[in-house]
Formats: structure tokens, sequence, C-alpha cells
């Protein structure tokens, strides 16, 4: 049975373990619990930060912030003061309530330079812990498993908090040759603030240790059986637009025959007309006009062989339309549109 020690030091019996390894729920949870109440505080502080800020403001009569800029003026360099826009914080972790514009004449009569108050967002806060949590929790899986072999078997796991933000310990089990192995580790963590972080109050980042002892890893690691694993799955995701769009396709270019051969049809009477006996004194007619020198031999020929050509594409469409197992393997050989069928008979 597989032994996970938490920081209780209370042991929880669970079934042998195949391959991936997942970090225990207990220390999972401590992770996301501990970013999200660091993170409140964080944004909490900045919430009454700015309320008192935007109180001050307008006590002293001033209905905005400024920050000042260096600015070329007539030659000389300048500090010109701008108004600060608080528009970029609207929809992360506060809530912001914002003055009105007087007769607004659009929907949201928003001032964004005037900020009245704001509190903070405990819904999206959760959820950015959560999506933080799994980030770290991912890493420090794939850091296991980059040390397992898809044939290893786990055994235990003992892994416990540390003191400042540290999980430490091991994992064991057996390999298919039944020998035994070890992978200790350390995970530690801290937070960057405020500016510095990637949601501009908390953030945290991980550093880890690593190595595996006795048995040797033999074969492919479960982390590169998952990394392939999802690449195949990309794979298939794009195969599978790519297939969705040929059946489409394939659909449409299976009326093609009928319709076609309509045009075909059309197309034969057109040049029909052009040899004519009647087409033929036209062309010379058109020809006298332009003090060219006409041969009715040469047209007759030309036009005789697109004709043929029509005829021979005019005989296999209605062919087509009767053998859907032909058509469908010019279909797979890239001949699959109106235009690339016309190009097959030089037409």
């Amino acid at each position: 049975m597989t032994v996970v020690e938490s920081r209780c030091n209370i042991k929880i019996n669970q079934p042998p373990i195949k391959m991936t390894f997942k970090l225990p729920t207990e220390l999972a949870n401590h992770l996301e619990q501990e970013i999200h109440t660091k993170l409140v505080k964080a944004v909490e502080s900045r919430a009454a930060k700015w309320n008192g800020d935007w109180a001050a403001r307008e006590q002293k009569g001033e209905t905005y912030h400024f920050y000042t800029v260096k600015k070329w003026i007539n030659g000389q360099l300048k500090d010109v003061e701008k108004k600060i826009c608080w528009h970029v914080h609207v929809g992360g972790l506060l809530n912001i309530e914002f003055y009105q514009i007087p007769h607004a004449t659009w929907s949201s009569g928003n001032d964004y330079y005037r900020p009245k108050s704001c509190t903070v967002n405990y819904e999206a806060c959760k959820e950015n812990a959560k999506l933080q949590a799994e980030k770290s929790i991912g890493l420090f899986e794939s850091r296991i498993n980059g040390h397992l072999a898809v044939t290893d078997k786990i055994e235990i796991i003992n892994l416990r908090l540390g003191e400042q933000n540290l999980i430490h310990g091991f994992v064991a089990g057996d390999t298919k040759d039944a020998e035994e192995f070890s992978i200790h580790t350390q995970m530690i963590w801290n937070y960057r603030y405020g500016a510095n972080s990637a949601n501009g109050y908390l953030t945290q980042y991980v550093q880890f240790r690593s190595d595996r002892r006795g048995a040797r890893q033999e074969g492919k690691s479960v982390q590169q059986a998952i990394t392939d694993a999802e690449k195949q799955a990309k794979r298939d995701a794009k195969q599978a637009i790519v297939d969705q769009k040929n059946l489409a396709k394939w659909e449409k270019f299976q009326k093609l025959p009928v319709v076609m051969e309509k045009w075909v049809d059309k197309e034969i009477k057109t040049l029909a007309a052009v040899i004519s006996d009647e087409g033929l004194a036209e062309s010379q007619r058109r020809a006298d006009r332009l003090g060219f020198k006409f041969d009715a031999g040469w047209q007759i020929k030309c036009i005789t062989g697109d004709i043929n050509k029509h005829n021979t594409l005019r005989n296999d469409l209605r062919h087509w339309q009767n053998d859907e197992t032909g058509l469908k393997a010019l279909f797979d050989k890239g001949v699959n549109t109106r235009n690339k069928l016309k190009e097959m008979y030089g037409i």
C-alpha cells in the first residue's frame, strides 16, 4: 500500500500508483489556500489605499489624479501633468465604481479618470489563486514524473511541509524488474508583489531540487509520455478540423458531376456555334474590320480540339454520377475543386 505522509504526520493509505505521480491533495490544498490568503490580503490592502487616496482627492475639491512626464516645449524640457486613466484596472481583482460623466451620450458614462470607490472581487481572487496553485503543482509533478519510467510503480509518497515555504521528502517504488528506487525532492516557493508580480498584486514562483536514487530509470519517462500524449492530442485535434473541412468539401464535390455537366453542355454549344457557317462568317467579318487575315481552317481545328476536351469531360462526369468510388479516388488525389477538374482536362 502507498503511504502518504502529511505535514501533520498522519499516514494515509492508498492503493499502489502506477506511472503518473500526483501531489497529495492535502499539500495541494495547502498551496492553494496559502496563495489565496496572501493574495486577498494584498488586494484588500490595495483597495484600502486607493479608497483613501480617492476620498482625499474629493475632499480637496480635485477630480483627477495626475502624473508628471518630461516633454520638450519651445526648445525647453518641462514637466507636464497628465491625468491617470484607471480603465486598465477594470475587470481585474478589484470592482471599481466611477463617477459618471454628465450628459454622456454613450451607454457607459463612466469617467475612467475619476474613480469613486473599489471593493475586492473575492471570486476573481479565488480563481486566480487556483490557477497559480495549479501551475506550481503542475511544475512539481512534472519534476517527479521526469524521474519516473512508464513501467515504474509508486509504492510510497513521503512528502511533508517544512518551515518557510518548503515541501520536501521522497517518492519511492519498484521498477518492472522489482528493483527499488526513490526520488528525493524539494520545492521552495516565494512571492513577487505589486508591479513585480504577474497580476499586479501577488504571484507565487517556485524552485526545485530532485534526484533519483537506487534502480536506474529505464525507457521513456512518465513526463515524456505525458508530453507525447499532449502533442498527439493536439495533432489529433488539428487533424479532426482538417477532416471536418475535407468532409464538407467532399459533400460539395459530390454534387459537381451533375452541376458541371450542365455547364459543359452550354460550353460545347457555344464552341460549336463558333465553327458553324454563321460563326465562321462572323469571324471573317471581324477580321476584315480589324485588318487581320482570317484562317477558317485553323479556327475549326482549334475549336474542334476544345470541343473534344469538353466531350471527354462530359462523358467522365456522367460516369462519375454513378461511380462514387472513382470520384472519391479523384478527390483524394487532390483534384477536389471545379477549377482543378477543368485544369486536369486542359479546359
